[in-house]
């Protein structure tokens, strides 16, 4: 299973996401926006809401839209997602990431000689389901809560690993792929402060290196995020977020060159705005610690979300 690769940096800012709340925002509204996983969510964790509900009684929603970029020290981010949504209550979703690995190779070169690829590829495929609608079963306290299903593969780890003579699997990235559950719980406070509130806390269960950018390791572990949004106005949000990494590949150190070191935890901090109807930009700063042979707590992403 090779793993080798970076992080999922791309992730992080671009965070708009939040939700699309009743009363906060016009029901046409393009929130919450997507995470770069391709769900709905701020920039690297989920929400419980679901992007672009059908109205009027339809069965499906119109597919919502988005690309992200993110500058990592060295390396960079792209992600592309879209998700549908079906009575409101279920989400799927696909997005491609792509992490360019930037002067990580060259490092692999200059410590054993091997040439390596310079970028990794992951698809991921969601499906989403709300069990709780927010204030269900009558209780005005109740928080809408959402389970999901993620399948993902890494096109490319197979390929690190073979042109490191089996170091990816060697240090624990020894999957392609792997499926992750989520589960999601929001809730929108609006006594609190003079603006809505909404937060957001969530469990993952899975074996995602890097949330799979890096490869998969078949050792579950079970990590915390969540997040917080605030509006501004109507149509400007400020969001910071916060996801636990499980950190299941092993260190490694080659000719003096740290190659592969222990994954950090994520953090963010996002602006994002409604431009109108349909189309919603973001953009923010993440600290993403560790990613493979430098620490890369600089991180600057934007995102721009479209819906039908």
């Amino acid at each position: 299973m090779k793993k080798l690769q970076v992080t999922k940096t791309t992730v992080a800012a671009v965070l708009v996401f939040v939700a699309y709340l009743s009363d906060m925002v016009s029901a046409g509204s393009p929130l919450p926006t997507h995470n770069v996983e391709g769900n709905s969510g701020v920039f690297i964790t989920s929400t419980a809401y679901l992007v672009n509900p059908p109205e009027n009684g339809e069965v499906f929603g119109k597919p919502s839209f988005s690309t992200s970029f993110a500058a990592i020290g060295e390396k960079d981010f792209e992600s592309f997602a879209v998700t549908e949504n079906i009575l409101g209550r279920i989400e799927l979703g696909y997005a491609f990431e792509r992490i360019g690995l930037g002067d990580w190779p060259a490092d692999v070169k200059t410590a054993s000689g091997l040439h390596v690829v310079n970028h990794a590829l992951v698809h991921n495929f969601n499906t989403r389901y709300m069990i709780i609608e927010e204030g269900g079963f009558d209780r005005t306290w109740m928080p809408a809560v959402t389970l999901g299903a993620h399948f993902k593969w890494n096109e490319g780890v197979n390929d690190i690993d073979k042109q490191t003579s089996g170091l990816c699997d060697s240090l624990g990235a020894d999957h392609d792929s792997g499926t992750e559950f989520t589960a999601v719980a929001t809730r929108t406070i609006i006594d609190w402060l003079p603006r809505p509130l909404i937060v957001s806390a969530g469990l993952r269960n899975g074996d995602g290196i890097h949330t799979g950018l890096l490869g998969f390791a078949g050792e579950r572990r079970t990590t915390f995020e969540g997040s917080v949004i605030y509006f501004l106005s109507d149509k400007l949000l400020l969001a910071g977020e916060y996801r636990q990494k499980s950190d299941l590949i092993n260190q490694c150190s080659i000719g003096g060159k740290h190659l592969i070191k222990a994954e950090n935890d994520w953090w963010d901090i996002c602006l994002a705005y409604v431009v109108d109807d349909h189309l919603t930009v973001a953009g923010g700063y993440a600290n993403f610690g560790n990613v493979l042979n430098h620490r890369e707590d600089n991180v600057w992403a934007i995102q721009i979300k479209y819906e039908f």
